[in-house]
């Protein structure tokens, strides 16, 4: 997907690692947020400087676009400025490298454009490896913005893409911790992420007023949970998959309180949420309570 390139003047400075990006790729699922294979580290390539080589090339239309739109990637606004500083490298796999080039690596500012596949990247190097801020924008339109250490994302970054938007922090590449992700439906998640995904403890804010806060697992509601409605009903204990399932407590409008085991279900058409309930655990078998029936707004999960 790209690469870090080196001339061939020193043997110690041939091995050097590509840089790849696969954020746009993690993201396709609206419910995870898978970062474990992104920007990993690939085999090793050499690049010459390419002299005859005067631009980047064409830019796909969706790429120019989130650059209009963005506007100047702040870490590196003086390369345009001052253009006579610059060079340009040429790597084997068609990508081209426009930026500060020290002993025939790149060390300092630069943008790099993968002609075969259309990414283009704007960062700072150091001894020919992403070293510093960063902003990939994907040949679809989707971008990430954040820093990088040794080719690796390694702190606070954003990524954006038609579904969503998420906030957080990554640690060699994972997306770990707590984190943020807003999705253009409505939903916002606040909580944890381990290794990329949605997991551990967390909190969903439905755009119908649903409050969800408990275990969270694999991009959903899984284990022990709280879900709030805006009539003040709730129900307390576990789910299962993003819905109801299992022993708890619920409690309606009206203060009454029903413990047993539950199970939900959604329909989508009509948008609207049965939860079943019995006193033991053949819920199965089990008629439906009288107003346990909760409209929705959007996707349920």
């Amino acid at each position: 997907m790209g690469c870090v390139c080196n001339c061939k003047s020193s043997k110690t400075s041939n091995q050097n690692t590509q840089l790849q990006f696969n954020l746009a790729e993690q993201y396709r699922n609206n419910r995870n947020i898978n970062t474990q294979d992104s920007l990993e580290d690939i085999c090793q390539s050499l690049c010459n400087i390419g002299q005859e080589i005067k631009s980047l090339g064409q830019l796909k239309l969706e790429v120019q676009e989130r650059i209009n739109e963005l506007g100047t990637f702040k870490a590196i606004e003086q390369i345009d400025s001052n253009a006579s500083c610059y060079q340009f490298l040429q790597c084997p796999d068609g990508s081209i490298f426009y930026g500060s080039v020290k002993n025939g690596v790149r060390n300092g500012i630069g943008k790099q454009h993968w002609l075969t596949n259309g990414n283009y990247l704007e960062s700072v190097w150091a001894n020919d490896k992403a070293n510093g801020p960063a902003r990939m924008i994907y040949s679809n339109g989707d971008v990430f913005e954040g820093h990088l250490i040794e080719n690796k994302a390694n702190g606070f970054g954003i990524f954006r893409n038609k579904k969503k938007e998420v906030k957080g922090y990554w640690v060699a590449n994972k997306l770990q911790g707590n984190g943020i992700e807003v999705r253009k439906n409505g939903i916002k998640y606040e909580g944890q992420f381990k290794c990329g995904i949605i997991d551990g403890r967390g909190q969903y804010t439905f755009p119908d007023g649903r409050i969800y806060r408990g275990q969270v697992k694999q991009g959903m509601m899984h284990g022990e949970g709280l879900m709030t409605w805006p009539d003040y009903s709730y129900f307390k204990g576990e789910f299962r998959h993003n819905h109801i399932k299992g022993y708890g407590c619920y409690t309606h409008s009206d203060s009454q309180t029903y413990f047993g085991y539950f199970f939900s279900n959604y329909h989508q058409p009509v948008k609207q949420l049965e939860i079943f309930y019995s006193h033991d655990q053949s819920i199965q078998e089990s008629e439906k309570l009288q107003k346990f029936l909760k409209q929705y707004g959007g996707d349920h999960q």
